[in-house]
């Protein structure tokens, strides 16, 4: 049994122990990036158990992250972003973060119950730990594929995370 620290005793622990019990990892699912003039986004979905998705949900997003990423190019974005559509237990969330010169990103969240009714979210709002998921990966495929190299879009394009359980092997060859 690991060591408790006296500060997570109590109230604390029953809290935490309940987060561990409820968590589950969700799909990620990455779309075919989205190509604007001056601008490449890398989309995602995660879905939570029982959540479906279809393109007509992605289209509506994809208008209110285009708005937004406008905005950031605007306020010195160098044209790429990511894009997390989230379909949550309580609700929708999107995500949208561009890169920016000086090393710096830009972060936007939107929720609502529906896709239709995406705004901003509360203040204070951040990314929770699905989302995070995704953009530690696209963190790490930045500094690899862009800062680290030699500027190579299109294997930053190619570096898109992929949760979404596969088929089980059956251990038969193929043809046989």
């Amino acid at each position: 049994m690991p060591a408790s620290d006296p500060a997570l005793a109590g109230a604390a622990a029953v809290a935490l122990t309940g987060l561990a019990e409820a968590y589950r990892p969700r799909p990620v699912t990455p779309l075919m990036p989205w190509r604007y003039p001056h601008r490449l986004v890398k989309p995602y979905i995660i879905t939570a158990r029982g959540r479906q998705w279809d393109d007509q949900m992605v289209e509506v997003a994809g208008a209110t992250a285009s708005r937004q990423l406008e905005f950031d190019d605007a306020m010195g974005a160098v044209g790429l972003g990511v894009v997390v559509l989230h379909l949550g237990d309580d609700g929708i969330y999107l995500v949208v973060q561009s890169w920016a010169k000086d090393f710096q990103s830009r972060l936007s969240i939107f929720s609502g119950m529906d896709v239709d009714d995406l705004r901003p979210a509360p203040i204070g709002a951040a990314p929770c730990v699905w989302e995070l998921e995704v953009l530690s990966h696209e963190r790490t495929s930045y500094v690899k594929h862009i800062l680290s190299a030699q500027v190579d879009v299109d294997a930053w394009l190619d570096d898109a995370l992929d949760t979404r359980p596969q088929p089980k092997q059956t251990g038969i060859p193929s043809g046989t």
